[in-house]
């Protein structure tokens, strides 16, 4: 069992080497659209913001549940067929899954975060048309869809340390001193 599955690995190993030997930007825009995902995962999890990462969950869940919804309904539309002749062209899928990563990390813990996953759902949006899997209007939709829900799921990292609550005691007064650092 365990020599069938090493086998396994290593054709698709090797399947995956000769894809970016033939063809590095599909090879690029595949790759982009798991490890976005798995970036916006390990910065939530290295921040210890647990509930980043369910939200995230939640934002990547509704994203590709509309994703595939608007796909499916589109189908046998002129906007369903792709440009290389394939079906369930509308929206991009890839580009979906790559820009709900860019857009929870932006809403969730700033631009800073967001801008180099959104330089690579771009070059994913590009792969995805240069190779005729796409039209323009799929991968811009797929982007605008994961930023809405990004919109609507994703509220505002506060980091825990820049909060503090101390016992005040002065010779004629007791009280609780709060403090709010508002820089990052």
């Amino acid at each position: 069992m365990a020599v069938a599955a090493c086998g396994i690995g290593t054709a698709n190993a090797e399947s995956i080497g000769k894809e970016w030997q033939d063809d590095p930007d599909l090879a690029a825009g595949d790759t982009f659209q798991v490890l976005n995902p798995l970036i916006a995962v390990g910065v939530t999890l290295y921040k210890g913001d647990y509930q980043g990462t369910k939200q995230y969950a939640y934002n990547f869940a509704a994203v590709f549940a509309a994703t595939e919804a608007l796909k499916y309904s589109v189908d046998h539309t002129r906007w369903g067929t792709r440009p290389n002749g394939g079906n369930e062209s509308f929206p991009s899928g890839h580009t979906s899954a790559a820009c709900s990563a860019a857009a929870f990390l932006s809403d969730r813990y700033g631009w800073q975060y967001g801008a180099p996953l959104y330089a690579t759902a771009l070059f994913t949006a590009y792969s995805r048309v240069d190779e005729h899997y796409h039209h323009w209007r799929d991968v811009i939709a797929g982007c605008a869809l994961s930023w809405g829900v990004s919109k609507l799921i994703t509220t505002p990292y506060v980091d825990a340390s820049r909060v503090s609550v101390a016992p005040m005691m002065e010779p004629h007064a007791v009280g609780v001193q709060l403090s709010f650092a508002f820089a990052p």
